[in-house]
């Protein structure tokens, strides 16, 4: 697709999501953004999670990235998948194999049905499709987002099967779909972290001190560099996860993502003083958001853990580095 194609498709989902914001899926399906996955997935998931950070959707539509990813548009639209639990991206459910299905992770709340990746008693990966997984809504962090916390053993009484990959490796397909989702989230927490920027600098503009407007102190100025350097480089990372699609530049990407975001809403909050702890300043609506989303699909240590140690196997080459 071209530049105007695109400009196109920005416009055409952001009105889709002001008009559906609590709703997601409807927005989506609105648009046709589940072909636009299956046809140009960097344009879809670039547009979609970069107004999703920006307008602060409610729920996620990280479960349809990750899902399609692994077994395509089928077993997508309402199937949540487990994610690990926050922090990490290593599987936590156990399979097996008698109909015991052990859950630990983190889903979208919900009655519907669910992709739960999981270990068998051989430590492989195998998914396992839950018929119906109910999640009460919790009150998190961001309680918009929607991510809960699920820790249940389902029986027999469930129904539930196995999927099955195609040809390929249940470990590689896992690791794609982790990818995959490292990438999404990396748009979204971009769109997070610049939206926090965007109004503190708005801010250091419209206030003064000692007669001068904030921002035109030095002080001011060099904390701002530094998160709009992390933004920069984060563009970048997000832009080269794109081009080789492999787990270690995905990993990267959102390892910047997360350093952006985390010098953002701690320069951010500092910059905008009192202003940045109040309930009328829509900034905690952007911290709650960037708090709940940096842990998922691997915190920023154990991101650096992972690359390290792809570093040291020579599965990645020193242009690879961890920042």
């Amino acid at each position: 697709m071209d530049p105007e194609d695109i400009a196109q498709v920005v416009a055409g989902l952001r009105q889709a999501v002001q008009a559906h914001r609590l709703e997601p899926s409807t927005a989506a399906a609105e648009f046709g953004w589940q072909e636009l996955l299956e046809d140009e997935p960097e344009v879809a998931v670039g547009t979609w999670f970069s107004l999703a950070g920006e307008l602060l959707t409610r729920g996620s539509l990280l479960h349809e990235v990750v899902v399609h990813e692994g077994f395509g548009i089928d077993e997508a639209g309402a199937t949540r998948v487990v994610l690990p639990p926050a922090g990490q991206h290593r599987i936590a459910s156990q399979w097996t194999g008698d109909g015991t299905l052990s859950i630990d992770g983190i889903v979208q709340a919900g009655n519907g049905p669910a992709v739960v990746p999981c270990l068998d008693s051989s430590g492989a990966v195998v998914f396992v499709h839950v018929e119906s997984l109910p999640v009460e809504e919790r009150d998190p962090l961001d309680s918009d987002a929607l991510w809960a916390i699920v820790r249940v053993q389902v029986g027999t009484d469930v129904a539930t099967r196995v999927l099955v990959p195609g040809n390929d490796d249940a470990e590689q397909v896992w690791d794609r779909m982790v990818a995959a989702g490292r990438r999404s989230l990396t748009h979204e927490l971009i769109a997070v972290a610049a939206a926090m920027t965007t109004m503190t600098v708005e801010h250091v503009k419209s206030r003064n001190q000692f007669g001068q407007a904030l921002g035109s102190f030095q002080a001011v100025k060099h904390q701002l560099a530094d998160v709009h350097l992390w933004h920069e480089v984060a563009e970048l990372a997000a832009a080269a996860a794109w081009e080789d699609r492999e787990s270690a530049s995905a990993a990267l990407a959102k390892a910047t993502a997360n350093r952006f975001a985390k010098t953002a809403r701690a320069t951010c909050q500092q910059l905008l003083g009192g202003m940045g702890f109040t309930w009328e300043h829509d900034f905690h609506r952007y911290l709650r958001r960037a708090l709940t989303i940096e842990p998922l699909l691997g915190s920023t240590s154990d991101l650096h853990t992972e690359l390290g140690v792809a570093l040291r196997a020579g599965a990645i080459d020193n242009a690879m580095v961890a920042l």
